[in-house]
């Protein structure tokens, strides 16, 4: 005679059946070499967005593999949830290897707007982030092109504010920069886009895209 518990006994042993909610999600969890792929399929805009913020081609490359490597470590994770870190992680080692530039610059924007409180930036730019349509119109600009016309602390809240939409005090608290000055480092940023857009800077007929080799 079968114990009437033995149903309940045999799916616990078994939890992830294959129709089951169980054997679903672990079928969505990624490997440290699949963490690994998913860094090679968004090397151009890791690349572009490291590129951005550090200013310099070798600076941009260890980021990101600083960011890989750091990665790795999170195996068994959901892989929407790596897609989303990868971008997260990337930007943090861009900001960390440039983290001196970016004090340096941030020493411009001291008192640089007499005209209005602190409070005013502040509000002025809380609510503005960068549409989707904005984004890619950003994306199709030169990198270089960026780096020369904004400091770093500038690019660095264009692409965490601007970009990934991240707030001005998780700005100021990443770049370990007063909101203030942040805030006014991102409105330069955003005035400079803006003619940017007007003038039809960008790049056309094509993405911009890595243009070194893989190796």
């Amino acid at each position: 005679m079968k114990c009437p518990h033995s149903t309940e006994r045999e799916r616990k042993e078994r939890p992830y059946d294959n129709d089951s909610p169980a054997s679903n999600l672990a079928s969505n969890r990624v490997s440290s070499h699949e963490i690994k792929s998913v860094f090679a399929e968004q090397r151009d805009y890791l690349y572009w967005t490291s590129l951005v913020i550090t200013g310099d081609d070798a600076i941009a490359k260890q980021a990101m593999v600083n960011a890989s490597d750091l990665s790795t470590s999170w195996s068994g994770v959901f892989r929407d949830w790596v897609i989303g870190w990868a971008s997260h992680v990337t930007v943090r080692a861009a900001v960390r290897a440039v983290h001196d530039l970016i004090s340096a610059s941030a020493k411009c924007y001291a008192g640089s707007s007499p005209e209005a409180s602190d409070n005013d930036v502040l509000y002025e730019v809380r609510s503005e982030v960068l549409s989707d349509d904005q984004i890619a119109s950003l994306r199709r600009v030169d990198p270089r092109d960026i780096v020369a016309a904004l400091d770093p602390l500038a690019r660095s809240a264009l692409v965490l504010r601007g970009i990934q939409h991240a707030s001005i005090a998780d700005c100021a608290l990443l770049l370990d920069v007063p909101r203030q000055i942040v805030a006014a480092a991102y409105r330069h940023a955003l005035r400079w886009n803006s003619e940017r857009a007007s003038a039809d800077l960008m790049v056309r007929d094509d993405v911009w895209t890595n243009m070194t080799s893989n190796t």
